[in-house]
């Protein structure tokens, strides 16, 4: 079973292709390190609510709801895919 973490982590990385944004692009609009960016994306610490909120912007969601939809999303896909 995939975690929440992971799942978040899928629909950023998603959503980021779809806006045209590299890592170094996104952190840089969320006001943190790169590296920071990187260890969130690839799943070594898990999201905090404050760096999600810091998501938002950046990535045109409306909020934390928007993330979490998008994940659920990327879950039915990857579920789907799976079967």
């Amino acid at each position: 079973m995939t975690s929440s973490n992971e799942l978040i982590s899928k629909a950023v990385r998603v959503r980021m292709l779809r806006l045209g944004l590299d890592q170094k692009t996104l952190a840089k609009k969320m006001g943190i390190s790169t590296s920071s960016l990187s260890h969130y994306l690839s799943n070594k610490i898990g999201w905090q609510v404050s760096v999600l909120d810091k998501l938002l912007a950046p990535l045109e969601w409306g909020s934390l709801a928007d993330i979490f939809t998008a994940a659920t999303d990327e879950n039915n896909v990857i579920s789907t895919l799976a079967a």
